[in-house]
């Protein structure tokens, strides 16, 4: 009985170990937005008091843009509950609607993204002028 009982705790222990290995690896930006999925896309770099937005349809070109900047970056998620803003002038927001009609909302700040949860940038800094110039393509069509 206690064999059985050993044996059991230790594969709950491994289990336990491995999913937190897995939950916690460095990913790729690119995957966990699954940027292949989007059909719509807003950004909001410049800070204006914008009050209603619509998401835009973007072409092919321009999301393969927006997913190669993205796939530079990796990223681990973290285990805080919430973060606070420390670099506001480096911010900026994304919303994608996806194929199947869910809209999601990320808050990138310096080396930081922030959803329902909090990924930390593992290699850089995101590039911030490439994101307003990015912003004024999209916008300007």
């Amino acid at each position: 009985m206690k064999k059985y009982l050993l044996i059991s705790l230790l594969l709950i222990i491994i289990a336990v170990i491995v999913f937190n290995f897995y939950k916690y690896r460095e990913q790729n930006l690119g995957e966990i937005l699954d940027i292949g999925q989007v059909e719509k896309i807003y950004l909001i770099a410049e800070k204006n008091e914008i009050q209603e937005f619509e998401l835009i349809s973007v072409d092919e070109e321009t999301l393969h843009e927006l997913a190669n900047f993205l796939n530079q970056y990796s990223v681990k998620l973290t285990n805080k509950d919430g973060y606070i803003s420390n670099h506001e002038n480096e911010r900026f927001e994304l919303y994608l609607g996806f194929k199947n009609g869910e809209i999601e909302r990320y808050t990138f700040e310096r080396n930081v993204v922030v959803s329902d949860r909090v990924y930390e940038a593992v290699d850089a800094v995101f590039d911030y002028k490439w994101v307003q110039e990015f912003e004024r393509e999209i916008h300007s069509k």
